[in-house]
């Protein structure tokens, strides 16, 4: 059975499966959603970390974890987990990646996510499942050791993380069945990234372009 998916905005995707509801970078959450069992956050940027939006979702019953990156940045998480640690919360295993960009560069010359400020990226497995969350990055070394994954998030819009081409040629790396391009349409990138990256996956990767529900 597929599970259910809801894409907000940007890199903000609710997974409902196994009984479990697990957010991911909440952002342009609409008010009345229903809460979080499980918060996943994977830097300090503020599409991927909003307060408001975190409110919308967290309640006392929510596990929060973070990696590094947010640790000091949001009141009292459940766990940080540090790159290559794991987790588990009932039925649900997570394991935090290392997530960084390195051919995007800001006005400084510096990646728009370095490597030391140790970002993350998820994988985590339910009821049978896997799913990789690739989190804001280009193409790095890592990634050969992740997957095969049944779903992956990835982001298409360059600039800021990998391009479409890209992102393209990271997905032959970690071999999902179903790909959902993000990280388009609300800060940088439009839809048309979306298109070019399923028309450039190998042909066994199913490409799930989904439409925005956010606020």
């Amino acid at each position: 059975m597929d599970p259910k998916i809801t894409w907000f905005a940007q890199s903000a995707f609710m997974v409902e499966h196994g009984g479990m509801r697990i957010y991911i970078d909440p952002f342009q959450i609409p008010d009345g959603v229903e809460p979080a069992d499980v918060l996943l956050l994977t830097h300090e940027h503020r599409d991927h970390l909003s307060a408001e939006d975190i409110a919308k979702v967290r309640n006392e019953n929510t596990t929060v974890i973070v990696g590094p990156n947010v640790e000091g940045k949001i009141d009292n998480p459940s766990k940080v987990l540090e790159i290559e640690e794991s987790t588990t919360v009932g039925n649900l295993s997570v394991k935090a990646v290392a997530a960084y960009t390195i051919t995007k560069l800001r006005d400084t010359g510096e990646p728009t996510h370095p490597k030391e400020h140790k970002h993350v990226g998820y994988v985590f497995e339910i009821e049978g499942l896997s799913f990789y969350f690739v989190g804001d990055s280009d193409v790095i070394p890592e990634m050969s050791g992740i997957g095969p994954v049944d779903y992956a998030f990835v982001p298409v819009s360059g600039k800021f993380v990998m391009t479409a081409e890209e992102a393209a040629d990271a997905v032959a790396v970690f071999q999902p069945s179903v790909a959902i391009p993000c990280h388009y349409g609300s800060v940088v990138g439009s839809i048309d990234d979306a298109r070019k990256f399923a028309d450039l996956v190998p042909d066994q990767v199913r490409v799930w372009i989904m439409e925005p529900v956010g606020s």
